[in-house]
């Protein structure tokens, strides 16, 4: 998820926030869209991942509810944290993936959801109704939204299909320079400790997280680079001087690798790969609940969970009616017809117990 880029500010407005939320705090709605006969007020400020910025969502939001939409692009799930604790902005709605849902609510940063407020929520796959990734103490914290897998991409007249199905292809010699993966401490730490055998990667400290390290450390020769964003792993792919990306949600890269006319393939090894979740979550404190709700209810709603399928970014969603929305054709290259073959092959991959641990090796693999 995912999540990886190195973007982000504040969208332009035309008019001031300030003004805004004068004039939003003196308006009732009469039973707006998404929201019952709640009281909305704005503006609303959220922190997402890229994709929630597209300007037609946040049109539709507004246009829906009269809430103005403030989008910060967040850099990390650790970057969210940070900017929560430090409060210089105050944000509503914030995207930290599901399994991220714990530590925000463990620190008092997140409200518990009551899902019976969220019809959406019943149009689900099942695979991602009633997530423990979601919950905190019996409680729900996270509404999922986008998901993702990641395995192997590659090209497959330089890549087998049965070398592709063996997770050591990352290190084969014959790969050197050839491999991408992105800034993603956490899923590569993961998924190596994964395919070393530890049954709890995310807990590994001291010397199993050296042997993780020492693990990544031994890709190097193969790694051609460690991009900072999404859209360079998947041009240099589509431009074949990479012939293979490990990671870096993988189908997305395969789906918009084929779009631009790669003949591309994504395979999971059979030693396992790694699913992420995004979630939106309500900021404890915020000033517009009832138009923090309606936002969770509108980005959950069918139509837009399939502008988000298949708008700028086109990644997987968790509301299986978008199905209904799509063509045969879109729904295949998405990826949303294999969402049980995939689950039967990934775990999700967990957020580090040790952050600074895990912050530690990575800057040590990068420097290396």
């Amino acid at each position: 998820m995912m999540k990886f880029t190195d973007r982000r500010s504040f969208l332009r407005h035309s008019a001031s926030a300030a003004m805004f939320g004068l004039i939003a705090a003196q308006v009732d709605f009469s039973r707006p869209a998404f929201a019952g006969d709640a009281k909305l007020t704005g503006p609303l400020n959220v922190l997402a991942w890229s994709g929630y910025d597209d300007p037609e969502l946040m049109k539709g939001f507004s246009e829906a509810t009269g809430v103005e939409l403030n989008v910060k692009e967040a850099e990390s799930n650790g970057a969210q944290l940070d900017l929560l604790r430090a409060g210089t902005i105050k944000f509503d709605v914030i995207n930290p993936d599901a399994v991220w849902t714990s530590k925000f609510a463990q620190a008092g940063l997140t409200l518990p959801i009551d899902t019976a407020e969220l019809s959406s929520m019943n149009d689900f796959f099942p695979l991602f109704k009633n997530r423990a990734e979601t919950m905190f103490e019996g409680k729900t914290y996270g509404v999922p939204t986008r998901f993702g897998v990641n395995g192997f991409v590659y090209w497959p007249d330089k890549i087998s299909a049965s070398a592709a199905l063996d997770a050591d292809l990352a290190w084969d010699e014959s790969l050197k320079n050839r491999v991408e993966i992105i800034d993603w401490p956490e899923l590569y730490l993961w998924m190596a400790g994964q395919w070393l055998g530890l049954p709890a990667p995310e807990t590994a400290v001291g010397d199993d997280l050296a042997k993780i390290l020492e693990r990544m450390k031994s890709f190097r020769p193969n790694m051609r680079a460690l991009q900072a964003d999404m859209g360079t792993v998947k041009s240099d792919l589509i431009n074949r001087e990479a012939w293979m990306v490990w990671g870096a949600s993988s189908d997305n890269v395969a789906t918009t690798a084929k779009l631009a006319g790669a003949n591309v393939e994504l395979t999971i090894p059979r030693q396992g790969g790694a699913m992420w979740m995004e979630t939106l979550q309500i900021v404890r404190g915020t000033e517009h609940l009832a138009s923090a709700i309606a936002y969770l209810n509108y980005m959950t709603s069918a139509k837009v969970a399939r502008q988000m399928a298949w708008g700028r970014d086109k990644f997987a969603v968790t509301n299986a009616k978008v199905m209904e929305l799509l063509s045969a054709e879109q729904v295949k290259t998405l990826g949303l017809d294999k969402i049980e073959e995939w689950a039967s092959q990934c775990k999700m991959s967990q957020a580090p117990a040790d952050d600074q641990a895990w912050a530690d090796a990575w800057q040590q693999f990068k420097t290396a």
